[in-house]
């Protein structure tokens, strides 16, 4: 008699559901652990951060303004030594920080200012020919000091800095792969939190007080974001930084409770030839 095998469909002695089952709590706990890992990441990032040398910082810098330069040509409009100048007289401020800070504008159509590694202030055009006054400009470039001093150009790449290190030694600094990092993790959008973002204007009206002697241009420039802001190109300032409204609130509550003399702003032409139309 020839034997036939017969086919079976159902396998009592294998269980899919008791499988399934099995293979979820182990997925379960992969994304468990890989999401502790991330926490824990974020956590000794945070702690480290605030011991980071400063030459290991600068290392980082040449990858990053290489791609500052990729994204808009230097401004031809605005005279750098001026504003270097400005800069220069209010690091010169800072307790604590000794370190050199460069000035960098693009041409390109944002309002906004960033904190880099390596000391770097990036201020694209755009916001430079909405300042009004030198006071307006010395309390932005106070703000993105205020970050330096909390070190949060750094934290605010969290848990990718470390990342990026291993991206910068292991590639060299440069190569799409770098590029690809920056983009990703936001290295050129500075995305603070809004405690970190108040901190910052309450440290750079501290230091304008410093610098003038009174709080006069302290908020002229948040005034004025406030009433533009819902305009399409002031969308990516939003996105980086509180609602003005709230900032010029929180600056003159500081200005009253410490009773802050507010005079008149200096005046400053920091243009190549006439200064541009707002």
């Amino acid at each position: 008699m020839k034997y036939v095998a017969k086919y079976v469909e159902e396998n009592e002695n294998i269980s899919e559901p008791a499988e399934f089952s099995y293979a979820m709590r182990v997925i379960f706990r992969v994304v468990l652990v890989a999401f502790a890992l991330y926490l824990a990441l974020g956590i000794i990032v945070d702690v480290a951060v605030p011991y980071i040398p400063p030459a290991w910082e600068d290392s980082l810098a040449a990858p990053i303004m290489r791609e500052v330069y990729a994204s808009g040509q230097k401004s031809q409009k605005f005279d750098v030594v001026k504003i270097q100048q400005l800069l220069d007289s209010l690091a010169g401020l800072m307790e604590g920080v000794r370190r050199k800070f460069y000035i960098t504008v693009i041409e390109k159509d944002e309002t906004n200012a960033l904190a880099l590694p390596g000391g770097h202030i990036v201020v694209y055009s755009q916001l430079l020919e909405k300042v009004a006054s030198e006071n307006e400009l010395a309390m932005i470039l106070a703000h993105e000091l205020g970050h330096f001093a909390a070190r949060d150009h750094l934290r605010g790449l969290g848990r990718s800095f470390l990342f990026f290190i291993v991206a910068n030694f292991a590639l060299g600094g440069q190569g799409d792969s770098v590029r690809q990092f920056m983009n990703s993790s936001g290295i050129l959008q500075n995305n603070y939190s809004r405690q970190q973002e108040f901190a910052a204007d309450k440290y750079a009206l501290e230091m304008l007080v410093k610098k003038y002697g009174h709080a006069g241009g302290a908020t002229d420039f948040f005034k004025r974001l406030a009433e533009k802001e819902k305009l399409p190109q002031l969308v990516h300032y939003l996105s980086t930084h509180p609602a003005s409204d709230r900032r010029v609130s929180a600056l003159n509550q500081i200005v009253t409770d410490n009773s802050y003399a507010v005079y008149n702003t200096e005046p400053v032409n920091w243009s190549v030839g006439e200064k541009p139309d707002k």
